[in-house]
Parts: structure tokens; sequence; C-alpha cells
């Protein structure tokens, strides 16, 4: 188990890094196909791990509960109250498909997902701040991402614009980027939105074009 949550640790860091990197060009890519240039001011990459460590005790939390479950079968067979007999069925079906490490997987597919996008926004929302300072007007829109079950309320937030720093209005919260941690999981969680960075001088057709560069 300790081998898994370590396997699963390594993972979804590694997931944070690749997409933080990505969310920094989510910001680059789009203003250099829009003809800006500029030297973009560094973004302090210090949030990137505590979002790493963070993320880590969510996938430890995982297996912990696992071990936690066959533990107490393994207790009640100790003191008595099942059979050696009954404990090794109660084991078996927490190993078993339909047990408990199905849904570790799917829980922590649903946590690398959740938790590598919002690192990907978070690294993005920080670039734009820092290129804010050098290109000025420089807003965001909101673009709904490739969910097969999107949430209304983020189909209706598809191109709503904001200054840089300022909160886009989605699902009644107020969210500065998609899966933004003062979201709730409602409307965070495997969330596939993104945003992309928009000038009002920019015109008709320029956000299909920022974000195919995306």
């Amino acid at each position: 188990m300790r081998e898994l949550a370590t396997g699963l640790g390594a993972d979804i860091r590694q997931a944070q890094r690749d997409m933080w990197e990505h969310g920094v060009e989510m910001t680059d890519l789009p203003l250099r196909q829009a003809g800006i240039y500029q030297a973009m001011p560094l973004i302090d990459s210090q949030l990137l791990l505590v979002m790493q460590d963070y993320s880590v005790d969510l996938v430890t939390g995982l297996t912990r509960d696992a071990s936690r479950k066959i533990g107490l079968e393994i207790s009640r067979g100790l003191m008595g109250q099942k059979t050696p007999y009954d404990v090794m069925q109660a084991v078996g079906e927490s190993l078993d498909d339909k047990g408990i490490f199905p849904s570790i997987a799917r829980r922590a597919e649903t946590i690398v997902r959740t938790e590598a996008g919002r690192a990907l926004e978070t690294a993005a929302q920080a670039r734009r701040e820092k290129a804010a300072e050098v290109v000025p007007g420089l807003k965001k829109q909101w673009m709904h991402g490739t969910s097969r079950v999107p949430r209304i309320s983020h189909l209706a937030a598809h191109g709503q614009l904001q200054d840089v720093d300022k909160p886009f209005a989605v699902g009644g919260e107020m969210l500065m980027y998609p899966r933004d941690p003062a979201g709730s999981a409602k409307n965070t969680v495997n969330c596939s939105c993104y945003t992309i960075p928009w000038k009002d001088e920019w015109g008709e057709g320029m956000a299909e074009r920022l974000a195919a560069a995306v």
C-alpha cells in the first residue's frame, strides 16, 4: 500500500510540474500569436511546491483509508468477532475488482485530473498577472472544455471576459480561473475548462485562434 501511495505521489507531482509549465505557455503562446513579444517577468514557482505537497497528501489519504479498512477486518478476526475464513473473505473482497481498489483508482484519477488542471490554471493566472505589467489592457476569457458531462453553468460562462485581477462569475461562485481552490468541489472537480488571454482590440474570431494556439 505504501508503494502504491509513493507511485501515485510521484505521478501527480510530475503531472502538476508538466501542467505548470504548460500553464505558462497558455499565456505566452496566444500573446505571441497576437503579435505581442514583450519579455515577461518570471512567476514564483513556490506555489507549485505547496500544491504538490497538498495533492500528494490527498492520494496518500486514499491508500491510508484502504489500509485501515483491511486492517479493521484483520482486527475483527483477532478479537474473535469473525472466523479466519470470514476475515479472508472480507479482505479478499477488498482486494477484488468490485472492492476498494477500483474505488482508489477512480478517486486517484479524479484527484490527479483535478489537481493537475488546477496547477495548469494557477500558472496561467500567475503568468497573466505578470504579463499585465507590460501588456496594457490585458484581460482573460473563460473557455469551456471538452467534458463529456458538461456543467450547465460552465457552458454559460464560455466566452466570459474579465480583467486579469478580477474573478469570473460561474455557478454562483467567484472563480479567478477554472478549478480555483476558492470554488466548491461541485464547481471545480473534473472541470476541463481553461482560460486564454484577451485584449478588447482583438477582432472577432481571435478567441478561436488563441484557443487553438494553446
